[in-house]
């Protein structure tokens, strides 16, 4: 009776093996898989942030100089200059330390539209 439990366990053990190999594989690469994605996630994160404040960058020295020379200027328009205003008041509210803000996507929108807006008067 003993042998026969041994015959059983060795061809348990052969049967099993398919099914702990790709459990274990199945393991092995979740892992893998999971770590790759925080590193590109990471890395994707990154560039797009680096992207944005490059941008508002842009727009804020671009109305920073455009002001100072619209303040210099004796017949300064009321309307440039107000939109001006407005783009660096709202990139000055822009929450530059909360990248998980809510609404942040639709302020950069809001800032790009109020830029456009700008360029075009």
């Amino acid at each position: 009776m003993e042998g026969q439990e041994e015959n059983d366990d060795i061809f348990h053990d052969i049967f099993m093996s398919e099914e702990r190999s790709q459990s274990q594989g199945f393991a092995a690469g979740q892992k893998i898989g999971e770590k790759t994605g925080l590193e590109d996630g990471y890395q994707l994160g990154w560039e797009k942030g680096a992207g944005i404040g490059s941008e508002l960058g842009f727009y804020v020295g671009f109305c920073q100089k455009i002001l100072q020379k619209l303040n210099d200027s004796p017949e300064g328009k009321q309307r440039p200059l107000k939109t001006a205003q407005t783009v660096l008041k709202l990139i000055e509210e822009f929450p530059l330390t909360n990248p998980t803000h809510p609404q942040l996507f639709e302020l950069v929108q809001q800032i790009r539209a109020k830029f456009k807006q700008y360029i075009s008067s």
